[in-house]
């Protein structure tokens, strides 16, 4: 026996109230010997002892009645195999069916998926009338279908057959939770828990022992069966963050085998604007990651999309990885000095500039002209993409800069108030600077602009003997990810003999050291505009030398050799096109089905976006997005744009109104890789991890559910009608003996307790 209301079982103390108080009155009773009545004791005695069984028995009556009540109230059950136990009891189920994207792997026998509804459909069928259930699709986050039981089980049936895979990952946790949550409410004898899934291990990882809250019997009803094979696209990345037009774009593409079983001859096919550029064959070991590398030269600027896809095999959803890419055009940059011909070279070494002549040294011409250098590193040849400008510090005054996007301040000795109110403008239009200083720049006429702009503020001049390279940089900045990863190599490693202290601003972060400490390159953000700080003069400085004659000479030495060093020309280059792409907000987003989108639209805040996808895998009706394939989100007052109906992979196309003109982003969204890899959890271990029964073999049969085997477990039969009955029985009862032994003592005059005592006080 068992009770479904247990606290209602603390009723029964108040069975023991009637003997309370019938003790209670015995001791009030004070008994009188009486000399005269003493003589009547023999002849009452027989009915006082008659009249003491009857109170004895009704207040047993009365004890029991409230035993009952409280015994009732309790709600208690059989579940024994007694013959009043076996009766089915009513029964509350909730499905959890897994419905990520591993559920549509083609199995030898069908689909995964279809395999799981049509046991999720026959459990429903072993339910009857007054049976409630509920629906949870399950993959990374519980999508329940009911959130409550519902005794309408033919709306549950039509839920799951309308039930797809979604494009989601696996999280056992949150689903199983849930389904607690809404068993919890039931109040019905069986409550019972099916967990319907392939039990991929990927789903059981990142938590441990899930308690039984609800009290239900959990089962565990696994669908796959013997060993998956499955190839997947794990990763797309390009080699370089910044990519430029002409510019060979190597895709590093991981790609793996999730299979004991080798791997031959699968095919790697790139795809850009929807058509087919270059396939690539390899095989693979067992349980091998492979990268390919991928090479490519985009001929106009813009954002380019594409996808890579893999041979079909079983499992088809993961064997596609899309990406969208942006591809710099010309960027227009002026190059602020008294001395910058190398730096026009340097940003564009096959055309002058448009405004002087380049005249650079034999020494300069060799290192731009130079092979790849010892250490792998290749110099990126951006001479259609940038084109500079050469200006003095006292032109730039008066100088028109609204074709500009970059200005590079070259050891501009002092800014001046006229210089630093232009750059100020130039920024607040979204534009950015990259600064070069040295021991020689006028520490208080930049300190005056780290407020506004500046990434740090100048102090003392610092010089170094031996000379400082620059030892810790952000390797994934993409400044810097074009270089190998253990960092610049000793031999190329370009020398610093002085520089300055640095302070950057609160607003400002590190982007590579010295071999001190000393910051070498700082960068600050303000709104779509990026500004670059660099630890280190441009020009040749002058000082005293000794030489070899009668007395001192002035000969002209290097504070460093960074213009004739590897290093330079592509260091130089990705500076510029990273402020280029931060200030056009180019940079694209690329994430995981069910990831936020995120962006910033400040000139559109208060207005709306339009998304649509514009790639898919599948039918347009199954992006979430509407029959219509697109949403209109609005945007914050902030200029915040969210997105969060990333449903479907593929490429979304961002349309966003900025005053007079329609500006146009886009986005790829992937599936989760992790959900490719199909080893599987040992069933024991997950049931025991969830308190959970394995389903016996007698208990399914193929993709069908046994009536009878299911059944035989809701065997049961509530009580608390016949308890109720049982206590009215005894109420009237109790009546009877009540009023039949108050009548008695009336018609008939004896008093039983006149047994030669009198008694006094009782009531």
């Amino acid at each position: 026996m068992a009770f479904l209301n247990p606290l209602f079982l603390f009723g029964l103390l108040a069975a023991g109230i009637p003997l309370i108080i019938h003790l209670w009155n015995r001791r009030r009773v004070v008994t009188i010997d009486f000399s005269s009545l003493m003589f009547l004791m023999a002849a009452h005695r027989e009915n006082a002892r008659r009249f003491q069984l009857r109170q004895l028995l009704i207040l047993l009556l009365r004890m029991a009645i409230v035993a009952l009540i409280a015994l009732a109230l309790a709600r208690p059950f059989l579940t024994l195999g007694l013959p009043v136990a076996s009766v089915r009891a009513k029964t509350d189920v909730v499905i959890v069916l897994d419905n990520s994207y591993s559920m549509a792997y083609q199995d030898v026998d069908g689909i995964r998926f279809e395999k799981a509804k049509a046991l999720a459909i026959d459990l429903l069928e072993t339910l009857r009338h007054g049976d409630s259930a509920a629906l949870i699709l399950m993959s990374d986050i519980p999508n329940p279908i009911f959130r409550q039981l519902t005794p309408d089980l033919g709306s549950v049936t039509a839920a799951i057959n309308d039930a797809t895979v979604s494009y989601r990952a696996t999280n056992v946790q949150p689903s199983l939770e849930l389904a607690h949550e809404i068993l919890a409410e039931s109040e019905q004898l069986n409550k019972e828990l099916y967990l319907i899934s392939d039990f991929t291990r990927n789903g059981w990882e990142n938590w441990s022992r899930l308690l039984n809250r609800s009290g239900a019997r959990v089962s565990l009803i696994p669908v796959a069966e013997g060993e998956a094979h499955n190839t997947n696209i794990e990763e797309v990345r390009p080699s370089n963050q910044l990519i430029g037009v002409n510019l060979p774009l190597q895709l590093n593409v991981t790609t793996a085998n999730h299979s004991v079983a080798p791997l031959a001859q699968h095919m790697l096919t790139l795809f850009i604007g929807g058509e087919k550029q270059k396939t690539v064959s390899f095989s693979a070991a067992a349980n091998e990651s492979l990268n390919t590398t991928l090479t490519y030269n985009f001929s106009t600027p813009g954002t380019h999309i594409g996808y890579l896809t893999l041979t079909e095999d079983r499992l088809n959803i993961d064997n596609q990885r899309y990406f969208a890419l942006d591809v710099i055009g010309e960027v227009r940059v002026l190059c602020v000095g008294e001395e910058t011909e190398y730096l026009t070279l340097a940003l564009n070494p096959y055309k002058n500039s448009r405004q002087q002549s380049v005249s650079v040294s034999n020494q300069q011409r060799d290192f731009l002209n130079a092979p790849p250098t010892a250490d792998g590193l290749r110099l990126p040849t951006a001479d259609t993409m940038i084109l500079p400008t050469q200006c003095t510090p006292t032109a730039f005054e008066s100088f028109p800069l609204e074709d500009y996007d970059v200005i590079i301040l070259a050891d501009v000795p002092k800014i001046t108030r006229q210089i630093g109110v232009r750059l100020q403008e130039f920024i607040r239009h979204g534009k950015s600077i990259i600064t070069f200083v040295s021991r020689h720049s006028d520490a208080n006429s930049y300190n005056s602009l780290s407020d506004a702009w500046l990434p740090a503020q100048l102090g003392s001049p610092l010089t170094w003997t031996p000379p400082q390279q620059v030892r810790a940089y952000q390797a994934e900045h993409p400044i810097f990810d074009i270089f190998p990863n253990d960092g610049f190599s000793a031999q190329y490693a370009p020398q610093f003999h002085s520089g300055v202290v640095l302070r950057p601003t609160s607003a400002s972060e590190v982007i590579a050291y010295f071999d001190d400490d000393t910051p070498f390159l700082v960068e600050r953000n303000q709104g779509t505009s990026t500004v670059l700080l660099y630890n280190c003069g441009l020009l040749r400085q002058q000082r005293n030398t000794p030489s070899t004659g009668a007395g001192p000479s002035r000969g002209t030495v290097a504070t460093n050799n960074l213009l004739v060093n590897p290093y330079f020309l592509p260091m130089l280059q990705q500076s510029v096109l990273y402020t280029a792409i931060a200030n056009r907000n180019l940079l694209t987003w690329s994430g995981h089905v069910g990831d936020t989108y995120t962006a910033r639209y400040p000139l559109s805040a208060g207005g709306k976006a339009s998304i649509h996808l514009k790639t898919a895998v599948d039918t347009p009706d199954s992006s979430g997005l509407g029959a219509a394939n697109s949403a209109v989100i609005p945007i914050a007052e902030d200029g915040t744009l969210q997105f969060q109906r990333t449903e479907h992979p593929g490429i979304y196309q961002v349309e966003v109104r900025t005053q007079d003109r329609l500006q146009r982003d886009f986005f790829a969204v992937n599936v989760d890789a992790t959900e490719a890899d199909l080893a599987q959890i040992p069933l024991q271990q997950a049931a025991a991890r969830v308190g959970a029964q394995t389903t016996p073999g007698t208990e399914t049969e193929g993709t069908t559910v046994i009536d009878d085997a299911y059944n035989v477990k809701r065997h049961g039969r509530e009580i608390w009608g016949e308890l109720l009955l049982l206590a009215v029985c005894f109420m009237l009862l109790e009546s009877f003996l009540s009023n039949r032994g108050s009548h008695s003592f009336q018609g008939s005059g004896d008093n039983p307790r006149n047994d030669g005592a009198l008694t006094v006080g009782e009531t």
